[in-house]
């Protein structure tokens, strides 16, 4: 079957490029010499087909709400779940491992030195990104749920940059709904697991508990 590429949004070839899937199955789609899989349309995030043009979609506010375990075919490991809102209040969900979150940072010091503090550090305005931890492992519960209030207060600082920062590539990559993350996925009735007031309400108990001299 042939498909012209005017019948392709351009953003979409943009997010496409790097997922190309070659068979020789008789069944691809022909995208001016490229070939994909047909499943890789159907596969789509709705949100995802829904978000290819406008202003309107840039990303308003994110948050990490859960914590999900994934399988891979090696090993496991948990992922946040992340909610985002767009300038038009259209939600969605995102999903991304710590090393997400750490690969966003470093690129983020390293296009912006200024911001980053790396001249003068009384420049900085970048967030601080809880570290890595070295002894613990991304397939320990008590491990993720520990940066997760950290990982809240990042994101919350990150959203309020200005636009020069929060509105750049990386981040917007960051928080753009990507293939992997058309994962079947409900928030708990109960609400979000995690969130800024609970967070908040957990420092206040950890203050408070510390012995008085």
């Amino acid at each position: 079957i042939l498909f012209s590429v005017r019948h392709i949004p351009l953003k979409f070839l943009e997010l496409a490029t790097s997922r190309l899937v070659l068979s020789d199955d008789g069944n691809d789609l022909k995208l001016t010499g490229i070939s994909c899989s047909v499943q890789f349309i159907s596969k789509m995030p709705a949100t995802l087909r829904a978000s290819q043009a406008g202003d309107h979609m840039y990303p308003a506010a994110a948050t990490v709400v859960d914590l999900i375990k994934h399988r891979g075919t090696v090993n496991k490991y948990y992922m946040y779940v992340i909610q985002v809102t767009t300038m038009d209040s259209t939600m969605y969900y995102i999903f991304r491992r710590y090393s997400a979150f750490n690969t966003l940072h470093e690129n983020l010091e390293e296009k912006f030195p200024i911001e980053a503090g790396s001249i003068n550090m009384h420049d900085r305005t970048l967030p601080y990104l809880p570290p890595k931890k070295y002894g613990g492992r991304s397939s320990v519960r008590s491990v993720a749920e520990e940066r997760a209030p950290q990982l809240i207060t990042y994101l919350k600082e990150l959203c309020a940059l200005p636009k020069k920062i929060y509105h750049d590539d990386l981040v917007r990559a960051f928080l753009r709904q990507q293939l992997h993350d058309d994962l079947p996925y409900e928030l708990p009735s109960t609400g979000p697991v995690f969130s800024e007031a609970r967070t908040r309400s957990s420092s206040l108990k950890s203050v408070s508990s510390k012995p008085k001299p």
